[in-house]
């Protein structure tokens, strides 16, 4: 068992909302049981992969031409709020704030109950690479599946 409950997608304005919850572990704790802070990070890099599987989209997969895609972060602002302790159940809720040319917008909530415990805005590209360079990454523009899977969840 992972500790992680997935929850159907609920469609809100501004935009697409996924959620799901998690025991806080002892492996993600710090020496007097509360929240590691680079797990928060790790949450959420984990929310958006799970967000893309729920609707069928491996934001990781292999593309025609050796080449893979994947969701790099350009830029991630976290504020805390409170600190999550050992077996809390925490609620991740994930918003799609904006979706760009070539760059999607997630703000993070982390909650236990009511308690807002962390908050963070996640800004990710679209990007592609060979399989053989990781290097030569690029953005691309996101592709007309995924705005319509993001669209379609949203509620517009």
């Amino acid at each position: 068992m992972t500790g992680i409950e997935n929850q159907p997608l609920v469609g809100a304005a501004p935009g697409m909302v996924y959620r799901y919850s998690r025991l806080l572990h002892w492996s993600e704790c710090d020496p007097a049981g509360i929240i590691f802070s680079p797990n928060y990070l790790r949450w959420m890099v984990d929310g958006v992969t799970d967000m893309f599987l729920s609707f069928g989209v491996d934001p990781h997969r292999m593309l025609e031409g050796d080449l893979r895609c994947g969701l790099p972060v350009l830029e991630q602002q976290l504020r805390y709020r409170q600190a999550a302790k050992l077996h809390d159940r925490i609620e991740h809720v994930i918003e799609v704030a904006k979706v760009g040319t070539k760059s999607l917008t997630f703000e993070h909530r982390m909650y236990r109950g009511e308690t807002c415990l962390m908050e963070a805005t996640d800004v990710r590209v679209w990007g592609v690479h060979p399989i053989a360079n990781p290097e030569d990454l690029r953005a691309v523009p996101i592709p007309d599946e995924i705005r319509a899977h993001l669209a379609a969840r949203s509620g517009r």
